[in-house]
């Protein structure tokens, strides 16, 4: 009696697992994001005698690649890279993400799901110039996590159109100092936060 009730288990739980729709895709993204930066920073010598600081929001062009696989038409699992470039900097983002799928048809859908990963921010030489150089490169990185929404088309059944927005928290943050030109410069660099918005196509395999 005991062999027949787990012979009996084992199979529905092997008929469950069977029964789980798995849709691999790939897809591409464009868009835009700003992004909040705060800035300290601390400059002395012969020229220029400055401290202060600013908060910023940057905008700048962003692009996307991603792929995972997608459970009962219900439950999106994705690895995304996002990369954003202004002319101060480039941010990369390696995004782990899961959404969940809201169909309103056959061929229209909403979801709304969350985000995390890891993110760098890597300063450009227009940066650097602001410091006299002193400060050499301006690179920091750090844990990034936020949520994301949007709407999903079906073009064809292995093609749809996705627009999306998502908010995303860092935390990033680096302290800098050094000295050229006969200035010594010192520099708190904090990314706070972005908001994104993003149009692409998906491929489902």
């Amino acid at each position: 009696m005991k062999k027949s009730l787990v012979m009996a288990s084992l199979l529905a739980l092997g008929t469950s697992a069977m029964a789980i729709d798995v849709q691999p895709f790939v897809g591409v993204n464009s868009g835009a994001s700003w992004t909040k930066v705060k800035e300290n920073g601390k400059i002395s010598g012969p020229i220029v005698n400055y401290s202060g600081g600013s908060s910023d929001t940057e905008s700048s062009f962003t692009f996307g690649l991603k792929g995972g696989i997608i459970l009962d038409n219900s439950h999106r699992l994705g690895i995304n890279y996002n990369p954003s470039f202004d002319s101060y900097a480039t941010v990369h983002n390696i995004l782990a993400s899961y959404d969940y799928l809201i169909p309103l048809n056959d061929s229209n859908r909403f979801y709304v799901g969350a985000h995390a990963g890891f993110s760098s921010f890597r300063g450009k030489d227009k940066l650097k110039d602001n410091y006299y150089g002193a400060l050499g490169d301006i690179n920091a990185s750090g844990f990034a996590y936020g949520a994301q929404t949007g709407y999903i088309y079906d073009i064809t059944k292995n093609i749809e159109f996705e627009f999306g927005l998502s908010y995303t928290k860092y935390n990033v943050d680096k302290t800098y100092s050094g000295s050229a030109l006969g200035h010594n410069a010192e520099l708190k660099l904090e990314m706070k936060d972005s908001i994104s918005t993003l149009v692409g196509i998906n491929y489902k395999f």
